[in-house]
């Protein structure tokens, strides 16, 4: 996978989940829906859960296995390849480059990284606090060049200007609470 965008993340944490355990999709659908730090992020429907693991499938980044049961139709079982793992890893350990995107994706990569290593996670914190004091600094030098006549986009930049603020107030938190492993 390129660098994938904030709607590719739930293949991200099909990835994540099958590296945990191999599965068959339905269990993976049941594991999203009652993981509770997975379901405050993520729903899906499980057409796109079975489309998704199809397409990770085919981009090798997945294999699966047929496993027979008795009186139930056979599952497909789904197992991380090399490929796979790698990808994870690297989208796992990289901070997310738009605001918009930490709801689901910074989210979504601090709960695989804490299961790996809490130290790993405030690197990943730290990471994304840095971009965002960028974020903040960019927006900030923006709002000073206004006229000061331009009422709307100044209200725009103060606004834009307040979610990074407070995104950089609750990544400061984040860092301090992170739980002990």
């Amino acid at each position: 996978m390129a660098k994938k965008s904030s709607a590719h993340t739930l293949e991200y944490i099909l990835l994540g989940l099958i590296r945990e355990q191999p599965a068959h999709g339905y269990a993976l659908y049941e594991r999203l829906r009652n993981t509770p730090e997975l379901s405050l992020i993520w729903q899906v429907k499980r057409s796109k859960l079975y489309y998704l693991l199809d397409k990770l499938e085919s981009d090798e980044y997945l294999t699966s296995s047929v496993s027979s049961q008795d009186s139930y139709p056979d599952r497909n079982v789904y197992q991380i390849t090399p490929g796979g793992v790698e990808v994870l890893e690297n989208w796992m350990h990289t901070p997310v480059l738009s605001s918009r995107y930490i709801r689901l994706a910074f989210l979504s990569k601090l709960y695989f990284v804490l299961q790996e290593n809490k130290q790993r996670a405030a690197e990943l914190i730290n990471q994304q606090i840095e971009i965002c004091q960028g974020w903040h600094e960019n927006l900030l030098q923006q709002h000073q060049a206004l006229d000061t006549r331009d009422f709307i986009p100044s209200q725009v930049f103060l606004f834009r200007i307040g979610q990074i603020k407070a995104m950089l107030d609750w990544l400061n938190n984040c860092r301090d609470d992170i739980p002990d492993q």
